[in-house]
């Protein structure tokens, strides 16, 4: 910022790498700060296997699988599947895992300081002035916070790109 930050300023920056680091996070799909130890509940869709949605999967370390509650170890995982032979047959699978970076990288950390910096500009303050009969409005800061288009942009390398669903054509038609 170029300036010295005093202590009482820390507790607002603080609040503000959270609140960005959060919009990136929802933004790319994925958690950026690393979890320890920490579970998360998977819904089979199919009895065999389990999708591992990409928002765990940035090293993704799984300690254990509890199915109602009991640990199981006869799962293997393969590539984003957790497969089990005798499938899953349950609501929910309960992971217990550790995930996300150990430490992030330059450019995720760079996009999110960039917004912190973008949003402490932004300072209550005259917001429209006119001279004749002299009228001044102030203003707060009025932006919302959100990611910037330039941000958006910095953190896009971190979003797993769109894809479609092949449709297959239904009976008669061709």
């Amino acid at each position: 910022m170029g300036r010295t930050i005093e202590p009482d300023e820390m507790p607002r920056i603080q609040a503000f790498i959270d609140d960005a680091t959060a919009y990136a996070e929802d933004y790319c799909g994925r958690d950026f700060a690393r979890r320890e130890a920490k579970a998360f509940s998977l819904s089979p869709s199919r009895s065999w296997d389990l999708t591992i949605p990409l928002r765990y999967r940035t090293g993704l370390v799984i300690h254990a699988l509890l199915l109602d509650g009991v640990e199981v170890a006869d799962w293997t995982r393969v590539g984003n599947q957790l497969v089990r032979n005798a499938g899953w047959a349950v609501r929910e699978v309960t992971v217990m895992a550790s995930w996300g970076y150990v430490t992030p990288p330059g450019g995720l950390r760079g996009a999110i300081c960039a917004e912190v910096i973008r949003w402490l500009a932004v300072a209550p303050g005259i917001v429209s002035e006119k001279v004749g009969d002299i009228e001044v409005q102030f203003g707060s800061s009025s932006t919302v916070q959100a990611l910037s288009p330039a941000a958006r942009s910095a953190l896009s390398r971190y979003k797993p790109p769109l894809s479609s669903i092949p449709m297959r054509p239904r009976a008669g038609l061709h």
